[in-house]
């Protein structure tokens, strides 16, 4: 019950935190509710995104990947994270500069500008479609660690519908910047608790080199990593994996709205330069810890090894200091979800609803966001009921499905002859290959090398299908009035400075 104890507290806490900004007056109209009135400063920015990303995926589904895969799941963070800020910049600087004079507040907002109502709409449809597998993976991740901490006494079942009532009541008050101030603080506890756990995981068996060789000792293949072969980890399956993740970092809607919610240039240039390499030391940690719970608590399969990162922390630290490593791992779900929850609710409610209905109102848009986060928390936790695929890859299969908006995004910022139908059509086929592949051969045929695809995954595959059709599509046909129109606020030289 000291875990239960403990994990209701920090949902009470954050309920309080994003009451608070609720009763500053934080959200008094649209601006404020959606992007904080682009007021955060560096330090709220950094670690309200970095936890916006560091999710259940980041330390339960890092740590079952690294159980049940080894150290091919480090290369594949490398591979990600390595260049991601750099990456992240050059493709959102425009978001920021741009989003601020045109005061946007969703991430449909640049696509309507750039190629007209249509791709506004169907970018909106695609990223909640995209997100849905990502949002399931975090509430299941909480389900099964509440069920294994509480040993039973609260069941996965009744877990999945704990924690995603609190952020949906503290996402409805709050607003961004409750969001955001919920996020920072949740940030830095899973980031200082992570390696709290990784110190006691390896001094377990006398320190991190000792245990690393009773691992390799006992489990040799999980150090394989080749082109194939008999490889757990073939070069092509890091890369497609590792591709899949930091394009669809860039293309998800957590840096639309922190760009858009930042007080200064300095503290956005901060925000995504600083991301990739504090990631890649934070999740580094919870894959290490699941290759050292290999030896610690051996025989687990599937989902189940989704609970290895609570499992090690029960058998390696006393209860109390184990249940605050594992709320950790819940606050770094939490405020993931409360992220792109909160990112989609508003996409719904600006970009879809008051083009509908351009009479809305600004209070009745706000009132619509908050009735769309209850809707999209109830059809996640519907979902998530019956689990049949662990965190990691429901996780990399979202990050792989959004990515395909990335060559309209790219399009839309840094290339004249960019045209609708192009970003359309590349967006629709990036899509539906993923759908088709995962209907036609599963997750496996999604995520893993396959010979019929020149020994690409299926997410790989479409990303490459969607950049062809992108730029054929917009060679064969012309510019029109909203593309020509755009040119003007897109490409202003004032941009290039």
């Amino acid at each position: 019950m000291v875990a239960v104890t403990i994990i209701t507290g920090i949902c009470l806490v954050s309920v309080f935190i994003s009451y608070i900004a609720f009763r500053k007056g934080f959200t008094k109209n649209a601006d404020d509710y959606f992007v904080a009135g682009s007021s955060l400063g560096y330090f709220v920015l950094i670690f309200s995104l970095l936890a916006s990303f560091l999710s259940a995926f980041s330390m339960f589904g890092m740590s079952s990947f690294g159980y049940r895969l080894g150290y091919g799941s480090l290369y594949v963070l490398t591979a990600n994270l390595v260049p991601l800020g750099f990456l992240w910049y050059f493709m959102h600087k425009k978001t920021f500069l741009l989003g601020r004079a045109r005061k946007w507040m969703s991430m449909g907002a640049p696509f309507g500008e750039r190629y007209g109502t249509a791709m506004r709409i169907i970018l909106v449809l695609v990223v909640l479609v995209a997100s849905i597998p990502y949002l399931v993976a975090q509430i299941q991740g909480i389900g099964v660690m509440l069920e294994a901490m509480s040993e039973g006494i609260i069941s996965f079942h009744v877990g999945l519908f704990f924690v995603p009532f609190f952020i949906a009541l503290y996402l409805m008050m709050g607003g961004m910047k409750g969001a955001a101030w919920v996020n920072a603080i949740q940030g830095v506890f899973f980031s200082v608790m992570v390696f709290v756990l990784f110190f006691f995981v390896m001094m377990k068996n006398g320190g991190f080199i000792p245990t690393m060789e009773m691992v390799i000792a006992k489990h040799p293949k999980l150090f394989q990593i080749g082109w194939a072969g008999g490889k757990v980890w073939s070069y092509p399956m890091i890369f497609g994996m590792a591709a899949a993740m930091c394009l669809g970092c860039v293309c998800f809607p957590q840096p639309y709205m922190h760009a858009y919610s930042s007080r200064s240039v300095r503290g956005f240039k901060a925000m995504v330069l600083a991301f990739g390499g504090i990631c890649l030391v934070v999740i580094t940690m919870p894959t290490l810890i699941g290759i050292a719970g290999t030896i610690i608590v051996p025989g687990l399969k599937g989902v189940q090894a989704d609970k290895i990162y609570g499992l090690v922390a029960s058998a390696t630290m006393p209860d109390w200091l184990a249940a605050f490593a594992v709320a950790g791992g819940f606050t770094a779900a939490m405020s993931t979800v409360n992220g792109l929850v909160f990112g989609n609710a508003t996409n719904i409610s600006v970009d879809i609803i008051k083009i509908i209905r351009p009479e809305t109102k600004q209070s009745d848009l706000i009132n619509i966001a908050r009735i769309f986060v209850g809707i999209i928390m109830a059809v996640c936790v519907v979902i998530a009921w019956n689990p049949n695929t662990p965190v990691a890859e429901l996780s990399v299969i979202a990050f792989g499905t959004v990515a395909v908006t990335f060559f309209a995004l790219w399009g839309a910022y840094y290339w004249e002859r960019a045209t609708k139908t192009g970003a359309i059509l590349s967006t629709l086929v990036g899509v539906g290959l993923n759908v088709t592949f995962f209907l036609v051969g599963g997750k496996k045929m999604v995520l893993f090398p396959q010979e019929s695809l020149f020994n690409l995954n299926g997410f790989l595959a479409s990303f490459i299908a969607s950049g062809v059709v992108f730029f054929v599509g917009c060679y064969l046909t012309q510019p029109g009035r909203i593309e020509e129109k755009s040119l003007k606020l897109f490409f202003h030289q004032s941009l290039t400075k």
